[in-house]
Formats: C-alpha cells, sequence, structure tokens
C-alpha cells in the first residue's frame, strides 16, 4: 500500500515558541498586507496543519493557528473538501528575488506555500502539486509535538 498526501498536525507548547514564530513570519510575509493574525489560545498548546507529500516533503501550510485539535482538524478537512474552491493568489518579493503563493477558500487565505522559490516555473509547478495533492489528502489523527529539547534554555550537561 502506497501512501499518499496527507494533512499532518503540529502542535506547539504555547504561543511563545520559537518552532511557532517561523511559522508565523513566514505566513506574515507571504500575505503581506492581507495577514491578520487570529490569536488562538489554549492550555493545551497550539496547533498547526501542514500539507505533505507521500515522502513528508511540505507542500503548503496552514494560514491559521488553532486552539485545539479540533478545530485544526476541521479546517484542515474543510479545505481538503473544498478544493476545487481555492483560489490562488500569486506574491513576490522583488527585492529577494522569490517567488510565493496563497489559497484563499471563500475570499479567506487559509493555506500558503511551503517556501519561497527562486522561479515563477519551480513555484507554478508547486501550486500544481498542493492543489492536486490537498484534493485527495488523508488527515493524520493526532498531532505531532514539537520537540521540547530543541526549544531552548537548559539542555543539561554537555560532554
Amino acid at each position: 500500500m502506497s501512501v499518499g498526501p496527507r494533512i499532518v498536525f503540529v502542535r506547539f507548547i504555547n504561543g511563545d515558541s520559537p518552532k511557532l514564530s517561523p511559522w508565523i513570519a513566514h505566513v506574515a510575509r507571504v500575505l503581506g498586507p492581507v495577514f491578520r493574525r487570529q490569536p488562538a489560545r489554549s492550555d493545551d498548546g497550539l496547533l498547526v496543519w501542514q500539507l505533505v507529500s507521500g515522502n513528508n516533503r511540505q507542500l503548503a501550510r496552514s494560514v491559521a493557528v488553532h486552539g485545539s485539535f479540533e478545530a485544526a482538524s476541521d479546517s484542515a478537512n474543510s479545505i481538503v473538501h473544498a478544493a476545487s474552491g481555492l483560489i490562488v493568489e500569486l506574491v513576490s518579493e522583488a527585492g529577494r528575488g522569490v517567488y510565493g503563493w496563497y489559497a484563499l477558500l471563500d475570499g479567506t487565505p487559509v493555506m500558503t506555500c511551503a517556501r519561497w522559490y527562486v522561479t515563477d516555473r519551480d513555484r507554478r509547478h508547486s501550486i500544481d502539486l498542493a492543489l492536486r495533492s490537498v484534493a485527495v489528502a488523508t488527515l493524520h489523527t493526532g498531532s505531532r509535538l514539537t520537540d521540547p529539547a530543541l526549544m531552548g534554555g537548559d539542555r543539561g550537561p554537555r560532554g
């Protein structure tokens, strides 16, 4: 049995997580003036989802940060089921010479490119792959916690 595209969930300890900050910064840069941070609050951590290929390569990222697994799962599920209604907006940063994209559902940004691309051709290939993949993606039933040991602070003695 082969593994196809899927949605995986990542949980962060809290909103101050050093691993969450780059995620939000990427979304903010891709969306530009459209970006509106919606603070999610939860005692159980914060969750995002990502669309990955069969070989675990990240294809796209969620825009929203969710306060529960249920909210993140509902968001991802709605995007998978409405994949044919996604509208893609192209973006670029001329000063850096990079290209990106984001997808809207019912006028709301819901998904961004996984990274910036050096050529428009690479960007267009990533859009095609993400749209084809999200339409057939399966959702994982749990979340992966980012490794607290990698989040800074005292890591114990070094030897």
